[in-house]
């Protein structure tokens, strides 16, 4: 597994239940398809939603970044494609 700790370096004063969500998110998607990567994100998007919460869209970032180290160049491609549409 890759390590994601770099890319979250770039958050600056990160609220802990957010840093949690993203970590779980990104650990429990490596490695998966796009298809069901999404459904992932918007259930953690969700649950953040519950506590008045929300990603930011560096935080998108992070994750996207995090998961896609992990990905063929192929879903690479892809994740990059509709990462305008849910930012």
């Amino acid at each position: 597994m890759s390590d994601h700790s770099s890319h979250l370096k770039n958050l600056s004063d990160l609220n802990p239940k957010k840093l949690e969500i993203i970590e779980f998110v990104i650990s429990n998607c490596q490695g998966k398809p796009l298809e069901l990567i999404l459904p992932d994100l918007m259930a953690a998007a969700s649950r953040l939603s519950e506590q008045g919460l929300s990603f930011t869209n560096e935080e998108i970032s992070v994750i996207m970044d995090s998961l896609k180290e992990t990905m063929s160049p192929e879903e690479q491609q892809r994740i990059d494609m509709i990462r305008p549409l849910i930012m």
